[in-house]
C-alpha cells in the first residue's frame, strides 16, 4: 500500500514534500531523471521501515547502515542541524562518523536517546529540524579546554577580561601615573596649605599694624579731632587746609622727580609714572573745587593725607614684608592687579559702609567707623598683597610663592631709604587717597556710584603708583678706572 501511494506521487506525504521542495531549484532538463531516482529511493526506505515494524521495533542490522546514511545523507542535503539524536545501538561507527563529516554546521557532542527510538522517528525530527539554526551548546563537561581558549581568542570585541587587579600591577607603573600629573596634583593639599596660609598670616599681621591702626587713627582724626579743631580757628582755615592737602602729593612728585634727574636714576617709566600722579591730583582736585565740594571733604583730606598715609608708610618702612620673586616689575601683572584693585576697593567701600551701620548701633558712631572701617581695610589691603605679589609669581614661574616678615636691619636704616619712601612711596599713596577722596566728593552721588568713582581713580593710579619706584641702576667704577 505504501510503495503504490509513492508511485502514484501522493503529495500529503512529508518525506515527499521535502524532496519536491529540493528538486525545484534543480535544472529543468533533469527535473524527471532526478524524480524516479528519489523515488526508488523512497521505496526503499519505505520497505526498511516496513520490515522495523514488523520484527516489534528490533534494532537495526547493521548490515543496512552505509545505505541508509547515503539516503538520509542525500535528504537533509546540509541544512539540517546539529541536534539529530540518534541511537548509539542502532547505528554503527562508521555511519555516525560520516555523518558527522558531511554535517558540517554540527558540533561534536550531540546527545544519543535510548535504542528504542524508531527510524521514522529519527525521519520526522530531520524533517521537523530544516528551518531551525544548529544549537552549538555543549556542556561543560564534554568540551574540551582547547575549544574554551579558542573561543575565548576569537571574541576580538570583549573588553571583559581586560580589568587587572591592583595587586598585579607593579609598583612602576604607579609611579610613572603619579609623574604625569601636573604640579597642582604632585603637591601635597597640606603643604600648599601651610604655604598660603603661612603668607596670608604674614600680610595680615603687617596690615593689622600698617593699614588697620592708621585707618582707626584717621577716623578718629575726622570725625573727632579736626571739627574740634575747626570750631575754634577762623572760616577760611579748613579750606586753606584743604588747599593744602590737595597741593601735597603734587609738591611730593615734584620734588622727587628733580632728585631723580639730579641722581641720575630717572628712566622713562618713572618719568611716565610721576607725571601721570601729577595729573591725576591736579585735576580731580581742579574737579573737586569747581564743584564747591571743599568745603565738605576738607575733614577727609586731611585725615587722609596728614595721618593716614605717614603713618602708614612710616610703620611700613620699618616692617617689611618681603617674597622670594626674583626681577622686577612687569607690566603685566601689574595690570592685572590693577583690575583687581578696582574691585577690590569698590567691595571694601561699600563693605565699610555696611559693617559701620551695623556696628553703629552697638558701640557707638566713632567707634564703628574706627573699628569697622580698620578691619574691612586690613581684608581689602591682605587680599591686595596677595593678588599683586601671586601675579608676579606666576609671571616669573615661581610655583612657590613665600612671604617673609622682617624688621628692616640697621644698615638699611640711611638716608636715601628714607628719602625713597618718602618722594617715592608716600608721595605716590598720598597721590591716590588725594584724588580718590576730590573725585569721590566731587561726584557726590551718595550710593554705590561714589564707590565707583573711588575703585576707577584708585584702578588708574595703581599702574603709576608702582612704577614711580623703577630706578635706573648706577654702575661704581672701580677705583683704579676713575
Amino acid at each position: 500500500m505504501m510503495v503504490e501511494n509513492v508511485g502514484r506521487k501522493d503529495h500529503s506525504h512529508p518525506i515527499y514534500t521535502y524532496i519536491n521542495s529540493n528538486s525545484q531549484s534543480d535544472n529543468t532538463s533533469n527535473q524527471i531523471t532526478q524524480e524516479s531516482r528519489l523515488a526508488n529511493d523512497i521505496i526503499s526506505i519505505t520497505q526498511i521501515h516496513t520490515d522495523i515494524v514488523s520484527s516489534s521495533l528490533a534494532p537495526l542490522n547493521p548490515t543496512q547502515g552505509p545505505g541508509l546514511a547515503n539516503d538520509m545523507r542525500s535528504i537533509t542535503h546540509e541544512s539540517s542541524t546539529s541536534n539529530e539524536e540518534t541511537t548509539s545501538a542502532s547505528k554503527p561507527l562508521h555511519t555516525v562518523i560520516q555523518m558527522t563529516e558531511d554535517n558540517e554546521s554540527s558540533t561534536s557532542n550531540e546527545k544519543a536517546t535510548s535504542a528504542s527510538k524508531p527510524l521514522h522517528t529519527v525521519i520526522q525530527m530531520t524533517e521537523d529540524n530544516e528551518s531551525s539554526t544548529s544549537n552549538e551548546k555543549a556542556t561543560s563537561a564534554s568540551k574540551p579546554l582547547h575549544t574554551v581558549i579558542q573561543m575565548t581568542e576569537d571574541n576580538e570585541s570583549s573588553t571583559s577580561n581586560e580589568k587587572a587587579t591592583s595587586a598585579s600591577k607593579p609598583l612602576h607603573t604607579v609611579i610613572q601615573m603619579t609623574e604625569d600629573n601636573d604640579r597642582d596634583e604632585q603637591e601635597c593639599w597640606s603643604a600648599y596649605i601651610h604655604r598660603h596660609g603661612k603668607n596670608t598670616g604674614l600680610a595680615l599681621k603687617r596690615n593689622i599694624v600698617s593699614v588697620g591702626l592708621p585707618t582707626a587713627v584717621r577716623e578718629y582724626v575726622r570725625r573727632s579731632v579736626l571739627p574740634v579743631l575747626f570750631d575754634k580757628l577762623p572760616q577760611a582755615a579748613p579750606v586753606s587746609l584743604g588747599a593744602i592737602a590737595l597741593a601735597t602729593p603734587i609738591a611730593l612728585q615734584l620734588i622727587g622727580l628733580a632728585r631723580d634727574i639730579h641722581a641720575g636714576t630717572i628712566t622713562q617709566k618713572s618719568l611716565s609714572s610721576r607725571l601721570t600722579n601729577i595729573a591725576l591730583a591736579l585735576g580731580t582736585g581742579t574737579a573737586l573745587v569747581a564743584t564747591g565740594g571743599l568745603s565738605v571733604a576738607v575733614n577727609s583730606l586731611i585725615a587722609a593725607v596728614f595721618s593716614y598715609v605717614p603713618l602708614r608708610d612710616l610703620s611700613q618702612y620699618f616692617l617689611q614684608l618681603q617674597d622670594n620673586n626674583q626681577g622686577g616689575f612687569r607690566f603685566e601683572p601689574t595690570s592685572k592687579s590693577a583690575a583687581a584693585y578696582m574691585v577690590n576697593q569698590m567691595t571694601v567701600d561699600q563693605g565699610m559702609n555696611m559693617l559701620v551701620h551695623t556696628l553703629t548701633p552697638i558701640i557707638g558712631e566713632l567707634a564703628a567707623n574706627m573699628l569697622g572701617r580698620a578691619l574691612i581695610n586690613i581684608a581689602g589691603e591682605t587680599v591686595d598683597e596677595l593678588t599683586n605679589r601671586g601675579f608676579h609669581a606666576t609671571s616669573y614661574n615661581n610655583p612657590e610663592l613665600n612671604f617673609d616678615l622682617r624688621f628692616r636691619p640697621g644698615n638699611e636704616r640711611t638716608l636715601k631709604t628714607a628719602y625713597n619712601q618718602l618722594f617715592d612711596t608716600l608721595a605716590g599713596r598720598a597721590t591716590l587717597f588725594s584724588s580718590s577722596t576730590a573725585g569721590c566728593f566731587a561726584a557726590q552721588k551718595g550710593d554705590f556710584r561714589d564707590s565707583m568713582v573711588v575703585g576707577t581713580i584708585l584702578a588708574i593710579g595703581y599702574i603709576p603708583f608702582i612704577y614711580t619706584h623703577d630706578k635706573k641702576e648706577l654702575i661704581k667704577l672701580p677705583a683704579t678706572m676713575v
